[in-house]
């Protein structure tokens, strides 16, 4: 066990990590800061009321998952490059601790930096805007919809997708990531389309994963609905993906070598 994993050795390897790139995270903290002060502060000037619960749910969801996932996908492209990824791979740490470090970096610590700075944007936007009397009405997403859980389990796939692309492309990671996601995304729904048409013995005119299928007949249109207490399964396939893609960016990480 200790060649997997021993936690002073990781220490070490999670301190090296932290003083080599510290530099660069408050950087890219710092750009994410002031997009989302300019993004949220220009529709909030440009709005003829100041942005309401529903539109800081959005910018939250919107950041949350957009910058998540750019950053992401730079955890392991030092791997793309031979030099760097020689000086990885020697490390004297175990594939698992480094791909800890990584996966610590781009999920927890994320969501720890992420949060608080939206709320310091967010604060400062409604505390300036002569619009707002009083206490500002603020986003809390402990209690909004979608609920907390809900954001982190779907920014847990992001995560594990992107951690992926980021392992198994050498350049160019959030793009091709991307790319290739959005692809899988398409053969998934015209996969179960086909699927849902052959057990229906129809054509359809649409057929989401886990949602109703629809179909015309004679001008009118049709819902088969899908069963209405299937969230819970949604949500755990969900998770599974992710954990899956875990995985599968783990052992891409085990396959390098120098």
């Amino acid at each position: 066990m200790k060649n997997h994993f021993n936690l002073s050795r990781f220490g070490l390897l999670f301190r090296k990590h932290t003083v080599e790139h510290y530099k660069t995270y408050l950087m890219a903290l710092g750009v994410l800061l002031g997009g989302m002060f300019v993004t949220m502060g220009t529709i909030n000037y440009l709005s003829a009321r100041t942005i309401g619960l529903p539109e800081q749910s959005i910018f939250f969801f919107f950041f949350l998952i957009g910058a998540g996932m750019v950053f992401t996908s730079t955890v392991f492209a030092q791997l793309g490059d031979k030099k760097k990824a020689i000086a990885f791979l020697t490390l004297p740490a175990s594939q698992l601790e480094k791909y800890l470090v990584g996966w610590l970096f781009s999920f927890p610590i994320y969501l720890l930096l992420f949060v608080p700075s939206f709320y310091l944007v967010l604060y400062t936007l409604l505390s300036i805007d002569p619009r707002v009397s009083g206490e500002p009405e603020m986003l809390n997403v402990l209690t909004s919809e979608p609920s907390l859980q809900l954001l982190l389990i779907f920014y847990a796939l992001f995560n594990a997708v992107m951690l992926t692309g980021s392992v198994y492309f050498n350049k160019n990671h959030f793009i091709k990531t991307a790319f290739a996601g959005l692809l899988g995304i398409l053969l998934f729904y015209n996969l179960n389309k086909l699927w849902v048409q052959f057990m229906l013995g129809r054509d359809l005119v649409s057929a989401g994963p886990f949602s109703a299928a629809m179909f015309v007949e004679n001008d009118q249109r049709f819902e088969v609905g899908a069963y209405e207490g299937n969230e819970p399964l949604i949500l755990a396939l969900v998770v599974m993906l992710a954990c899956i893609g875990w995985v599968v960016a783990y052992f891409k990480i085990k396959e390098k070598q120098v």
